[in-house]
C-alpha cells in the first residue's frame, strides 16, 4: 500500500496528550517520520510555524475557539504550507466549511491508521502538484505524455455542468480519435447514466474493495461503453454506497484511471466536498460553468476565492458560460469585467432542446449535430484540445530556456 513520505517536514499544533501520543503512534507504525509536535496558544502559532517552517501542519481544531477562522488565517499567511485540521466527532459537522477555508483535506479523530496515512499522502502530493509549475528545474525525466482530466464544476446549481460534461465528453472523443471517459462525481444524485440511457449496475463503487490492486480487466469490466464511442463511469445508485466513498480511494482511483484514459471527463456538479476536490487535484483543468445571471455571478465570485486558498493558479480556471443569449442575460463583457476573467467557451440556450434530450436520452451533439449547441460543444472541444497542446508546448520551452541559462 502506497504511504506517505515520512520525510516529509510536519509539525503537529495540539494540547491534547492522548491525540498528541495516537500521532505519534499513527505515524511511526510505517518507520521513523519527521515530525515536531507544540503546544501553545494562537498567541505564539506563528511564531512556532515560522521556526520549524513546516510542510504540512496537522491541526487540531480543539486547539482554538474559533478554529475555522484560525485556519482562514494561517491559510492565508502560509500558501504553499498543506493544512490537514484533525476533527473530532462534533466537528464532523463543519467540514464542508474546513475544506471551503483552505484545507487540503482533512482526518478524523480518534483515526484510523490506513485512512489516516493516506490523507496525509493525499496532501502532500495535490500540494506539490499544485506548486511544480513554480519549480526552477523540473525533473526531466517525467513523461510529457500525461492524461488531460477535466472536472466540470460549478458552486450554483441548476446551471447544466452535467449537460456540458456529457456533450463535450462526446465531442472530444470525435476531436481526438480516442478513448474519453466520462465519470459522473456527483456521487450523490448523479444523473450521467440518465442522459445517456444507459441500464447498469455499475459504478465507481465496484472499485472501492479492490482499491489496492487495481488491474485494467477490472476496469474494462466496470466502465460502461456508449453508442456515442465514450466510455462512461457511472454514479452509485445507492445513497449509502455514495457516502461510503473516501478520499484517500478515490484519489488511488483516479491516478490508475489516467494510466489507462488520455483523456476524462469528470461531472463535478456543484456540491464542494473533499471527493470534489480531490477530482479538482487530479485535473489539469476546470471548466467552471455559470449562466450569464447575477446568482451564478456571485457564486462563481466567491468560489475563484476559495481556488486561491486550495492554490490553485488562475490559469488551471476556464470559464464556461451556459445558457447564453437570451434578452435579460448579463452581457459577456460585463461578466468578464465582474469578474475580472476571458470566458472560454460559450454555449447558446436553448431549454426545449435540453428537455426533450433529456427525457429521451440522447445527448445534444448526436440527435442534432447542426444544431447551434451541437456546434458551440464542436468548437469547445477544440479549443481546450488547442490550449491544453498550447500550454504543453510554452511550458517545454520554459524547461528548456531555463536548463539553457543554468549552463
Amino acid at each position: 500500500m502506497p504511504t506517505p513520505n515520512m520525510s516529509t517536514a510536519m509539525l503537529l499544533i495540539s494540547n491534547n496528550l492522548s491525540l498528541i501520543d495516537d500521532t505519534r503512534t499513527s505515524l511511526t507504525s510505517n518507520g521513523p517520520s519527521n515530525l515536531v509536535v507544540k503546544k501553545g496558544t494562537t498567541d505564539n502559532l506563528f511564531q512556532i510555524i515560522d521556526e520549524n517552517q513546516p510542510e504540512l501542519i496537522l491541526l487540531d481544531f480543539d486547539f482554538d475557539e474559533d478554529p475555522l477562522d484560525l485556519l482562514q488565517k494561517l491559510v492565508g499567511r502560509y500558501s504553499k504550507v498543506a493544512f490537514v485540521p484533525i476533527l473530532s466527532e462534533p466537528h464532523l459537522l463543519i467540514a464542508d466549511q474546513v475544506l471551503l477555508s483552505g484545507a487540503r483535506t482533512f482526518v478524523k479523530y480518534p483515526f484510523q491508521c490506513d485512512n489516516f496515512l493516506l490523507s496525509i499522502r493525499r496532501a502532500m502530493d495535490s500540494m506539490r502538484s499544485n506548486q511544480a509549475a513554480e519549480n526552477t528545474f523540473p525533473d526531466q525525466e517525467t513523461s510529457q505524455d500525461t492524461s488531460n482530466v477535466f472536472t466540470v464544476f460549478s458552486p450554483k446549481g441548476g446551471v447544466g455542468t452535467t449537460t456540458v460534461a456529457v456533450n463535450l465528453a462526446i465531442s472530444l472523443h470525435k476531436q481526438l480519435k480516442e478513448e474519453v471517459l466520462l465519470i459522473d462525481g456527483k456521487h450523490l444524485f448523479g444523473h450521467i447514466s440518465l442522459y445517456l440511457n444507459l441500464r447498469t449496475g455499475n459504478s465507481l463503487t465496484d472499485f472501492i474493495p479492490h482499491v489496492g490492486m487495481l488491474e485494467k480487466c477490472l476496469v474494462n469490466q466496470v466502465v460502461v461503453s456508449h453508442v456515442s464511442g465514450i466510455h462512461v463511469l457511472p454514479s452509485p445508485y445507492s445513497i449509502p454506497e455514495a457516502q461510503g466513498i473516501r478520499p484517500d480511494d478515490l484519489y488511488k482511483i483516479i491516478q490508475f484511471l489516467q494510466q489507462q484514459f488520455h483523456t476524462i471527463v469528470i461531472d463535478g456538479g456543484n456540491n464542494l466536498n473533499d471527493n470534489t476536490v480531490t477530482y479538482m487535484d487530479s485535473s489539469q483543468k476546470i471548466l467552471l460553468v455559470l449562466n450569464p445571471d447575477l446568482a451564478s455571478l456571485r457564486d462563481v465570485r466567491q468560489f475563484m476565492e476559495v481556488t486561491t486558498t486550495l492554490s490553485y493558479p488562475r490559469e488551471k480556471i476556464l470559464l464556461i458560460l451556459n445558457k447564453a443569449g437570451r434578452k435579460a442575460d448579463v452581457k459577456k463583457e460585463e461578466i468578464e469585467k465582474i469578474l475580472n476573467m476571458k470566458i472560454f467557451g460559450i454555449l447558446p440556450a436553448d431549454e426545449n432542446l435540453a428537455l426533450s434530450c433529456l427525457n429521451e436520452g440522447i445527448p445534444m451533439v448526436m440527435k442534432n449535430s447542426h444544431h447551434p449547441i451541437s456546434r458551440s460543444f464542436t468548437n469547445l472541444a477544440k479549443d481546450l484540445v488547442k490550449h491544453i497542446q498550447t500550454t504543453k508546448q510554452q511550458g517545454s520551452h520554459e524547461v528548456l530556456k531555463k536548463i539553457k541559462n543554468a549552463k
